[in-house]
C-alpha cells in the first residue's frame, strides 16, 4: 500500500474520531468501531503496533471522557488536537 493510502487510512480513522454525534449518542458503538478499524490497520500491516496503541489510547480516552461528559449531561465536542496519534 502507498503511503497515499496509509495518509487517506489514518485520516479515515480520525474521521471517525472526530465524529461527534456518534460518539455522544452510541458511545459503546463509536469505541468499538474505532478499536476495530484500528486493529485491522495493524492486522493488514499498514500501521506499527507502535502506532495501533496510539490509535487505542486515543479510543480509550474519547470513550472515557464521553462517560464523563454524559454522566454530567454535557454534550461536548472532543478535543482531538490534545491526542497523540501517528502521523501519515
Amino acid at each position: 500500500m502507498s503511503e497515499t493510502d496509509l495518509e487517506m487510512e489514518l485520516k479515515a480513522w480520525r474521521l471517525l474520531l472526530e465524529d461527534d454525534a456518534y460518539r455522544l449518542d452510541f458511545p459503546e458503538d463509536y469505541y468499538d468501531t474505532l478499536i476495530r478499524r484500528a486493529d485491522e490497520l495493524v492486522l493488514h500491516e499498514l500501521i506499527s503496533l507502535e502506532d495501533w496503541q496510539l490509535l487505542k489510547d486515543a479510543a480509550d480516552q474519547a470513550y472515557q471522557l464521553t462517560v464523563e461528559m454524559l454522566s454530567r449531561n454535557q454534550r461536548d465536542c472532543l478535543n482531538v488536537a490534545r491526542m497523540r496519534l501517528p502521523r501519515g
